[in-house]
């Protein structure tokens, strides 16, 4: 039975979806300005000797480790053979699920009980946590457990390996053929049942320990002070007490390995956030146009995508920017790159304007200045426009905006046209097309005016865009 079909909050969904996108942004961020623990690892001093260790030095060590390590294992007896064990505690119960739809019930395993209607008469016995030992020992070196941190996999525990405590036996746990202990409470379709799971990490033969030596025990040492939801969220703790299996050189290939697994994980999923949550803010900001007859839902969907786009690129350059600014080599190779790039472009840029004014004073017997580069180009384009018909209305437009764009007076506009109209027959329509070019190109560039304006011309006499642009070029070259 649903508890009423309410429409979501427009400003709500929009504030979630904006805190959505904001967060991502943010792990995305702090993902690639994390603490490096393998260059951290890396740098350790291998100690040979426990006994040559000295206060807060940053050391590695390697060693033999106890294969029959036990730990008190809770609802179980015990466990052998592990240096950490996670128990996993869920319980079966309502999900509630609320969208524009309506609301949805589900049945679902959740680590914590969901608080809603249909869960009222449940209540979960079982917890989660992580167990271990008291001390850890590789060789002669005992380490401290507190904050320590392994880059290894976890394997599942089968309940068969296990036997149960008293207090799992109060509980009435059973222990089953998969991989979890069933606590059944024979409630409607299994609802309030509770499970527990096992995994764990096994004590490996050879280990290698990296991190700081306090007081006859080896410490956690924080590197980097990291604190807020964000860097918890993507696991940057800035601590170097890490315990891992194999000699120093394996450990620490384990070590870069896990670290570029988890930058990865978390560089996808920030850039998935950031989509969903631009589409579900953009989405929410134009809810208000569904009510427009046809166009409104269309708009309001199409904003959800378009929202969802800009998410997945301001994810993708805040992914490049991050990157590059924690990388000082990488950026600075950048930078290089670049200025070197416009650095050449700004020499051919300016040795193709050299051989412009090369051949204009070749052509004028002296270097025109500005002005009268403008007055060329006028003088070129209307030849160009009049030929041998009439010039259109839309011509005549174009023209007075290049002599607006001068400022020449009216009686400027004449002396120019009569001059054009008296050179008309001295030169051919390609050599003035030509020459309308090279007037151009002789500043080092052709701006937006000029290119429309050569477009114009050389369409009236029969240039298409392909030709006019290897005109351009070939003008161009030495």
């Amino acid at each position: 039975m649903a508890e009423g079909k309410k429409k979501g909050n427009p400003l709500i969904n929009g504030i979630i979806g904006l805190i959505f996108l904001g967060g991502s942004i943010g792990a995305i961020w702090k993902n690639e300005h994390r603490f490096d623990y393998y260059q951290a690892a890396k740098a350790t001093e291998p100690a040979e000797a426990v006994g040559d260790l000295t206060a807060d030095q940053l050391f590695s060590h390697t060693g033999s480790m106890d294969q029959d390590l036990t730990m008190e294992g809770n609802y179980v007896q015990s466990f052998q053979g592990f240096l950490e064990v996670s128990r996993s505690a869920e319980i079966y119960a309502w999900d509630r699920d609320q969208d524009d739809d309506g609301v949805t019930w589900s049945k679902e395993w959740m680590s914590s009980l969901e608080n809603n209607s249909r869960n009222s008469d449940f209540k979960k016995l079982l917890t989660s946590t992580k167990i271990r030992p008291k001390t850890y020992q590789v060789a002669e070196l005992k380490i401290a457990p507190k904050q320590i941190q392994f880059v290894d996999e976890k394997a599942e525990i089968p309940p068969s390996s296990l036997q149960l405590s008293k207090k799992g036996t109060d509980q009435k746990l059973v222990a089953t053929q998969g991989t979890y202990f069933y606590l059944f409470k024979g409630g409607e379709n299994e609802l309030g049942d509770e499970r527990l799971s096992y995994r764990g990490l096994p004590v490996p033969e050879t280990a290698t320990y990296f991190g700081k030596w306090g007081e006859g025990i080896a410490v956690a040492h924080q590197a980097k002070k990291k604190s807020g939801l964000i860097s918890g969220m993507i696991r940057d703790r800035g601590i170097l007490h890490h315990l891992v299996a194999g000699e120093r050189e394996t450990a620490l290939d384990s070590i870069k390995a896990h670290l570029a697994r988890l930058k990865n994980i978390v560089r996808i999923a920030g850039i998935a956030g950031a989509t969903l949550g631009s589409g579900i803010f953009f989405f929410n900001l134009t809810r208000v146009l569904i009510f427009i007859p046809l166009i409104g839902p269309f708009v309001n969907r199409l904003s959800g995508w378009l929202g969802m786009l800009l998410g997945f690129l301001l994810g993708l350059i805040t992914l490049v920017i991050a990157f590059l600014t924690s990388q000082p080599l990488i950026l600075a190779l950048f930078i290089l790159a670049l200025g070197a790039g416009l650095f050449s472009l700004w020499k051919n840029a300016k040795r193709k304007r050299a051989h412009v004014q090369t051949q204009l004073f070749k052509t004028l017997g002296h270097f025109p200045s500005q002005n009268e580069l403008g007055e060329l180009e006028f003088m070129k384009l209307w030849q160009l426009v009049a030929g041998d018909s009439e010039i259109t209305a839309s011509e005549q437009k174009m023209l007075n905006k290049w002599t607006k764009r001068h400022r020449w007076s009216s009686a400027k506009v004449v002396e120019l046209t009569q001059r054009a109209r008296e050179e008309l027959s001295k030169t051919s329509k390609r050599e003035n097309l030509e020459s309308l070019i090279q007037f151009s190109l002789a500043d080092g560039r052709i701006d937006r005016a000029e290119m429309k304006s050569l477009e114009h011309g050389a369409k009236k006499i029969g240039v298409r865009g392909p030709e006019l642009s290897t005109m351009i070029l070939q003008l161009q070259r030495d």
